[in-house]
């Protein structure tokens, strides 16, 4: 448990060092965001609603940071081990691989769950958005952020080298943003887009903090978002287990 805090102080310490590209992430890019494509942009758009698309692309939005947050911290600590050699002292600590995994994970899950809700307290502040039902929102950006922690995991550590993973993640991170149902709901799909996004893991993130700002609106059902969430992040663990120690078990980099 020392070491899972320890390593947790950790990413709150390189936070803090570098302030301003922190504020700039977590703050000034979703802030952008909301303002532009809720604010100005949702004005012009004609939706049935109070907040009109504001109300459609400020879960997106959320949903954006929830995905991101995890790869930040977990990549962070993974790509200053690659070329800085500080994952050798890591695994020289008097602990199991599963507690460095367990570790790495929480702080994915804690990043993805701080930024979410500055985003959610900025969706407030330039939207007027709050959510209907704040449980099943931290519970759907819990479930969010620990599934792409998990992703964030497999991307850089099952290639060669991690810095590859980057490029992965870049690629998939457009893909999902773009057709995982970020900028639009899911009701707004006709097949066989609407098939392809089930495939996509931020369709039932967005959806999920959707049904929590909005029950009313039109989207995927709530318990299938969740649901969701949580089979992919099942089959998903044993995965990352299995990548994690074949990777750092007999560490070669």
């Amino acid at each position: 448990m020392r070491f899972v805090l320890a390593l947790l102080y950790r990413n709150l310490v390189v936070g803090r060092a570098s302030a301003q590209l922190t504020l700039i992430r977590v703050v000034f890019q979703p802030a952008t965001y909301l303002f532009v494509f809720g604010h100005v942009v949702g004005r012009v758009i004609p939706l049935a609603g109070q907040n009109g698309y504001g109300a459609v692309i400020a879960p997106g939005i959320i949903a954006m940071a929830t995905v991101g947050a995890p790869f930040v911290s977990i990549g962070g600590q993974v790509l200053s081990g690659y070329f800085f050699r500080t994952l050798e002292e890591w695994l020289l600590a008097p602990v199991s691989l599963r507690t460095l995994l367990v570790a790495m994970l929480l702080g994915g899950v804690c990043s993805g769950v701080i930024n979410s809700l500055v985003v959610v307290i900025l969706a407030w502040l330039i939207l007027d958005l709050t959510p209907s039902d704040p449980a099943f929102l931290l519970l759907a950006v819990v479930a969010g952020a620990f599934l792409f922690s998990l992703v964030s995991l497999v991307v850089l550590l099952l290639p060669q080298r991690p810095d590859r993973g980057r490029e992965v993640f870049s690629f998939l991170m457009m893909l999902m943003t773009f057709f995982g149902c970020t900028f639009y709901s899911y009701a707004m799909l006709e097949p066989p887009f609407s098939y392809f996004a089930l495939l996509l893991p931020t369709t039932y993130i967005s959806e999920g903090l959707r049904a929590a700002y909005a029950p009313g609106q039109p989207h995927l059902n709530a318990d299938a978002a969740l649901a969701g969430l949580i089979l992919i992040a099942i089959v998903l663990l044993p995965y990352a287990d299995w990548v994690f120690r074949r990777r750092l078990g007999n560490f070669s980099w």
